[in-house]
């Protein structure tokens, strides 16, 4: 029997993002024994997850406190951790997936062990390197994140196991709490009366819409929807679902109203979830819970998230996304005006809640943002697609062709999604980046094979190969630069760094053969991109798969 080990000990919302990669691995490995690793605080989420054989967890938050404050001596702290993880590699994990990147976690997969290992893990200098792919995609999309299309659902599952058939999220809900939520909504003459929940906090006030804006398209809803509203919601966030809940008030709401921020457990929320028509929410783990159990969710993107990375996942989901060349902003970034927050209109947000109660046409004279609906695109994966409001076309063609070469690339299965229009829309300032940066990155080929052979002939001449090294290090910071200057070339330039400063090799002679098969796939990815745009014509798209294609470039087929 296969088994697999699932480190995942960050946040509640990644827990049940998890459901398709749980069940990818059943259908790869039919009847394998799968583990998971939490964070103590997490433990009644991943009770609802199917498909487990056992959760171990653990107070990681207390561990990293300890580690910081020095309130245990560093011997006691190992000690501790050896003691702790002894059972786990004492099972001989067929495969280790680590869905959480920091060194803590690393150091922990390492030490545990297994033939494959997956995402983050400790090198042999003690530093931290990702193995797979797509774990690795997922550590570098911040950098283009408006040309991302891959929700980190799929990345999980993609990442963890490998391509497949769509699977849904899904949580297991105890026929106890689906009877307690039904008792509380029906109660106090609300027998046969229909409910929306609403989650107006969020863990970070970046990502959430403002209170006033809640109470006001509730507001407005009621004047034609003549169900109730529940509020759910942790306990820290009761004072930002009181000021809702005024501002509801004070301008006419006439919904019935039943708060219960702070006062759920995990599994009674999810069941109040699941007994809803639909979720108005912030990016959040509730978010995810709904999805997981068929409740239709409006999402509303704002702040620094992302909706293409972590919104809600599969197809009956619609998200608001603000039209601003700010959004999403950075996640290090502070925003003295949050006017994202402003641009989702109210009455709009009013009428997409009635159009997805069945109860009103889909919103039309949309002003400032855009509407998503989700879906399950040609290749499986969740995908979203613009029903109101125009992305930026530049972005739009290189989020197609990025989701497509990267899709075959790391699968080497041909996508399905239909090739973008060629030219692109910005065509010659695209070309005029590529057909500088490539032959430099064909330089810097030569100049990297030249270093190797230095360093492979002795005896060993020390002087030029630090000044081949110099050289090739000053060349590197200048294709850098130029790399990141167009979303033509970004995505490649931000692998290329990664994968530069990633390496897991020993020795000098290692070292030089690493850093020369890093630029010879740089230039090898970079000749794909000259083809897409014409700049070379000698292969076309429609002929040969990208993941080929890189494959003839590097190993000379």
């Amino acid at each position: 029997m296969k088994q697999v080990l699932i480190v995942n000990i960050t946040r509640m919302g990644d827990l049940v993002q998890m459901g398709t990669l749980l069940s990818r691995l059943a259908q790869e490995w039919p009847g394998c024994a799968v583990d998971l690793v939490i964070d103590r605080r997490f433990a009644p989420v991943a009770a609802l997850l199917p498909g487990l054989r056992e959760v171990v967890t653990h107070d990681f938050h207390e561990l990293i406190e300890e580690s910081r404050t020095a309130a245990k001596d560093v011997v006691s702290l190992y000690r501790e951790f050896v003691e702790w993880i002894r059972p786990l590699a004492e099972r001989r994990y067929d495969r280790i997936i680590n869905l959480t990147f920091n060194r803590a976690s690393a150091l922990l997969v390492s030490s545990i062990g297994a033939p494959d290992i997956r995402g983050a893990r400790t090198a042999w200098d003690g530093g931290t390197v990702i193995d797979n792919p797509w774990m690795a995609y997922f550590a570098d999309m911040h950098h283009f994140r408006r040309i991302n299309r891959f929700n980190l659902v799929d990345i999980y599952a993609l990442g963890g196991s490998g391509p497949g058939l769509f699977t849904p999220l899904k949580l297991t809900v105890e026929k106890a709490d689906h009877e307690w939520a039904r008792r509380v909504l029906s109660a106090d003459g609300c027998e046969r009366m229909e409910w929306i929940a609403v989650q107006a906090g969020a863990s970070d006030v970046m990502k959430a819409w403002r209170p006033n804006h809640f109470g006001r398209t509730l507001a407005l809803l009621s004047k034609q929807w003549s169900g109730g509203v529940v509020f759910l919601g942790a306990e820290s966030e009761k004072e930002t679902v009181a000021q809702v809940v005024r501002e509801y008030q004070a301008v006419g709401g006439t919904n019935p109203i039943k708060n219960l921020t702070g006062q759920t457990t995990i599994s009674q929320a999810t069941a109040l979830l699941a007994a809803s028509r639909l979720l108005l929410t912030n990016d959040t783990g509730p978010m995810h819970l709904a999805v997981a159990v068929g409740t239709p969710v409006v999402d509303l993107s704002v702040g620094h998230v992302d909706f293409r990375e972590t919104g809600p996942y599969g197809p009956g989901h619609w998200v608001l996304q603000p039209e601003l060349d700010c959004a999403p902003c950075g996640f290090d970034q502070v925003c003295a005006h949050h006017a994202c927050k402003d641009r989702l209109q109210v009455d709009q947000v009013a009428a997409l809640l009635l159009h997805v109660l069945g109860q009103g046409p889909f919103p039309s004279d949309i002003r400032g943002f855009r509407i998503y609906q989700s879906d399950v695109d040609e290749d499986s994966l969740g995908t979203f697609r613009c029903r109101a409001g125009q992305e930026p076309a530049h972005e739009a063609w290189y989020a197609t062709f990025w989701r497509r070469y990267w899709y075959e690339t790391f699968t080497g299965v041909q996508s399905r999604i239909p090739l973008p229009e060629i030219p692109t829309p910005d065509v010659d300032g695209d070309r005029s980046v590529i057909e500088s940066l490539a032959p430099a990155v064909e330089r810097a080929c030569a100049q990297a094979r030249e270093i190797v052979h230095v360093a492979t002939s002795p005896p060993l001449d020390v002087k030029k190969l630090q000044m081949l090294q110099r050289s090739l290090a000053q060349e590197k910071e200048r294709l850098v630069t130029l790399g990141m200057g167009s979303i033509a070339t970004r995505p490649l330039t931000v692998a290329f760094l990664r994968t530069a400063q990633g390496d897991d090799v020993e020795g000098l002679e290692a070292m030089a053969r690493h850093q020369a098969l890093v630029y010879e796939q740089w230039w090898a990815r970079l000749t794909q991109v000259r083809q897409a745009l014409g700049v070379n014509d000698d292969v076309g798209l429609n002929h040969l798969p990208m993941s080929r294609f890189v494959s003839a470039v590097v190993h000379g087929g």
